[in-house]
């Protein structure tokens, strides 16, 4: 019942973020949903439950449809008489700064243009130094652009608008001039984490090398883009670029750390203190799509554990999407790491069973068969999207993910405690330092060893969305018969 309610409310979505909407449709759909119910009081028993999921299908994409109703894609900007203006204005750091290789990205949420107050937000690109902190209130001279679509040398076009729209953006801005007015005026908490994270990344610098410190700060933080255009292009040849994306793989070893480091005391106060750190390590990763969807679930998982109550990874995936979406319905469609954190997470739980039986043969010593049993079933899912968005289709990404992320757990437990020793002392942390360079030595080297073999990764041409979905049809297609075949062997 709950996934007729969740496809319902996903399909209307995703027909409100194409369709324009009127009262019209709403009352012919209400209508429609109306005789569905009432008619299966008219037909055999048999036939009452598909009327009863039909029901609850037309009454989620009502519901999905009433959100983009009143969502942001209907709504205009405050700041339209100012587009293409050169605007003076007051405001406050609203995220951490996004620093890339030669510029730096400013979330800023307005106070004041000129003597008009005006509550939004802006994007504005600005040099790299003097340094912005999150909090930071800045007097900002700027003209005010729509986000253009980007578009790819093959054709692909990346609807920019829409990703920043997701997160209340309607304006950008390049070549900035922006002066520090004060300090100190963002949420005390977000402030002291970022604080913390820039802290722990420092000392995480101080005592690795590059890249290496780069590729510790994105498996433990999530921050992949000091990593570079180079080694990112290589993590994305070799497909291991979800290695740097937090999970709920790499979220759930913080909450049992947090609560195996608290055992000692009474079981209810080790498992807030997880909790709560899961929440706090969300937003200090910057909450981004796929580290919030793993960490409702996370969270879900460990209350049904605390309960003792059974947990089914499918119900709570369900549950954790309605949640995301009810909010924020722009991250169906126009957010690529929500789509591919949910179409992950969907290859994991209802693919793998499928392909582990076909791995009898693969040793299950150092979780092997699950390696290969998981990557296969992620990239069934994932693949398919990734070359519709990139263009790019690994030949080498099943080999290098298992050679890659068996070391995954013990570096990042290394890597933990390289960043908390080395804000005591750097001499001490050079200790786990040696050891935790040693497997990101290795994990580079696998990768860059993968992406310089010949044709490790083949460039595709751009296809319509109507082949994307065709394949995913196919996808389904072979599933079911594998379901069926599975049914008939026992």
């Amino acid at each position: 019942m709950l996934f007729s309610i969740v496809i319902g409310f996903v399909l209307g979505i995703t027909i409100g973020s194409f369709v324009p909407l009127n009262i019209w449709i709403f009352v012919a759909l209400i209508i429609l949903t109306s005789v569905v119910f009432v008619y299966r009081y008219f037909v055999e028993e048999k036939d009452r439950k598909i009327l009863i999921i039909g029901t609850l299908l037309l009454l989620g994409i009502i519901g999905g449809m009433g959100r983009m109703y009143f969502s942001d894609l209907n709504q205009s900007s405050k700041l339209d008489s100012f587009a293409n203006k050169k605007i003076s204005a007051v405001g406050i750091v609203a995220a951490e700064p996004d620093v890339r290789e030669n510029n730096t990205k400013l979330t800023v949420k307005l106070e004041k243009v000129g003597e008009t107050s005006i509550q939004e937000k802006i994007l504005i690109t600005v040099p790299i130094y003097p340094e912005f902190n999150y909090g930071d209130k800045v007097k900002v001279e700027v003209i005010l652009k729509v986000p253009d679509k980007i578009e790819s040398d093959d054709g692909r076009v990346f609807d920019y608008q829409g990703y920043l729209r997701v997160r209340g953006i309607w304006y950008t801005g390049s070549f900035a001039k922006v002066e520090l007015v004060s300090k100190g005026n963002g949420n005390v908490v977000k402030d002291l984490l970022f604080k913390i994270k820039k802290a722990f990344t420092r000392s995480l610098n101080n005592a690795l090398p590059q890249p290496e410190s780069s590729l510790m700060a994105g498996l433990l933080l999530g921050t992949k883009q000091s990593l570079g255009k180079n080694l990112l292009t290589e993590f994305q040849k070799t497909g291991v670029s979800h290695i740097v994306v937090l999970s709920g793989y790499n979220i759930a070893i913080v909450a049992e750390s947090i609560m195996d480091f608290l055992k000692f005391l009474p079981k209810n106060f080790s498992f807030g203190a997880g909790a709560v750190g899961i929440i706090l390590f969300t937003i200090l990763s910057g909450g981004g799509a796929s580290a919030t969807r793993a960490a409702i679930m996370v969270l879900v998982a460990l209350f049904a554990k605390k309960m003792n109550r059974d947990y089914k990874a499918s119900r709570v995936l369900g549950v954790t999407i309605i949640l995301m979406l009810a909010p924020n319905p722009l991250l169906l469609v126009f957010d690529p790491s929500f789509q591919l954190s949910v179409l992950a997470t969907t290859g994991l739980i209802f693919v793998t069973p499928y392909v582990t039986p076909y791995l009898s043969r693969v040793t299950e010593k150092f979780g092997l068969r699950e390696i290969i049993g998981s990557t296969i079933a992620t990239q069934l899912t994932v693949l398919p999207f990734l070359i519709y968005n990139m263009g790019i289709l690994s030949l080498v990404s099943l080999p290098v993910n298992v050679l890659i992320l068996g070391t995954i757990p013990l570096t990042m437990l290394l890597g933990f405690f390289v960043g908390l020793t080395g804000l005591l002392s750097l001499y001490l942390s050079f200790i786990p330092a040696l050891f935790a360079y040693i497997f990101l030595w290795y994990q580079l080297t696998v990768v860059h060893l993968g992406a310089s073999i010949p044709f490790s990764a083949i460039n595709l041409p751009a296809f319509s969305p109507i082949v994307l979905v065709g394949v995913y049809l196919v996808i389904l297609s072979g599933l079911h018969f594998l379901k069926k075949k599975k049914l008939a062997a026992i």
